[in-house]
């Protein structure tokens, strides 16, 4: 991608409006100083004495904050939320993103998804990551609530220029109503849907799985992408992408495949998140008039950008997107 072409799409995104369903999430981090833990006295452990804190959105929260780091005009996230101790900082990462939450329903019956990773540190410079703690809702939304989710999905999709789909959790604000909207809506208006386990569900769809979902979805290996990006867009009927990390990203776009190779980064990465960014960027620049495969290329900018950020679900600026190509 040449430095005009980027340069139209970053002028471009600021006036596409994003829709983001799905499974918003709080990911938290505990920091620990072990130099501080004294024995307990009531059990034979040491415990993790938290030092500091600090929050930021995961899921398709993080597809809202990258969007709305890109510079798009307006990001209308739709999900559903508890009325718990998480749903506070959350709403507050939201709001310090400059993200109207509108449209997202409380439900005092639901849990607000949050994945909670405790860091230790101690004397040396080596920071450990204990088992993450997850809070996840184990049962479907009630009718009642797939109801407004439902009325409030109408509406933000009616202001939207793109739809991103994060379909993630089991018991999640994808529910088969839900998926059957999106897919209908698709035939008069772009979605782009990323899944972990029900990618091949959806239809008329621009469906955006790694390797090892699309793998699944399509029964081909892990090392054909290609092939399963072809399987996968027979399935939904509409253009597919899977990306393949340090490899790069297949558009298939209903005739021929292409790989889209990853732009080369030097030095530690951390890929987690890598897959929201890469959805928030090609939603905001399909939706600005790129065709498919020019909108994988930036989507890889931007995760090159991303992946650079060591222990945080970072985001991409259009600056930090400019500097990629110097």
């Amino acid at each position: 991608m040449n430095r005009t072409e980027l340069e139209r799409i970053l002028a471009g995104v600021k006036n596409v409006t994003v829709c983001a369903v799905g499974d918003i999430c709080l990911d938290a981090y505990w920091l620990a100083d072990m130099k501080k833990s004294r024995l307990s006295r009531e059990t034979p452990h040491f415990p993790l004495p938290v030092t500091g804190e600090r929050y930021s959105l995961g899921g398709g929260g993080n597809v809202c904050a990258n969007a709305a780091a890109l510079g798009v005009k307006k990001v209308l996230p739709v999900s559903v939320i508890g009325n718990d101790w998480r749903a506070l900082p959350l709403k507050d990462c939201l709001a310090r993103a400059g993200i109207d939450d509108s449209f997202i329903i409380t439900d005092p019956g639901r849990i607000t998804p949050c994945y909670c990773k405790p860091l230790r540190s101690g004397i040396s410079d080596v920071v450990y990551e204990d088992p993450r703690i997850d809070f996840e809702n184990r049962e479907p939304l009630s009718e009642e609530t797939e109801a407004k989710l439902l009325e409030a999905l109408a509406a933000a999709a009616e202001k939207a220029d793109i739809i991103a789909v994060s379909d993630q959790l089991e018991y999640g604000a994808v529910t088969p109503k839900v998926r059957a909207f999106l897919c209908e809506t698709a035939k008069t208006k772009p979605v782009v849907a990323d899944s972990r386990d029900r990618i091949a569900l959806y239809k008329n769809v621009i469906v955006k799985p790694n390797e090892v979902e699309a793998a699944a979805a399509a029964g081909c290996s892990c090392d054909e992408p290609e092939k399963a990006a072809r399987l996968l867009s027979e399935k939904t009927g509409a253009p597919a992408i899977v990306t393949a990390g340090a490899r790069g990203a297949v558009w298939y776009d209903g005739a021929s495949a292409q790989l889209i190779p990853a732009v080369k980064t030097a030095g530690p990465t951390d890929t987690v998140g890598a897959g929201d960014t890469f959805l928030a960027a090609f939603c905001a620049s399909y939706a600005c008039g790129a065709d498919g495969k020019t909108a994988v290329c930036f989507a890889s900018l931007a995760c090159s950008v991303t992946i650079k950020k060591i222990g945080v679900t970072g985001t991409a600026t259009p600056e930090e997107i400019l500097r990629v190509t110097e």
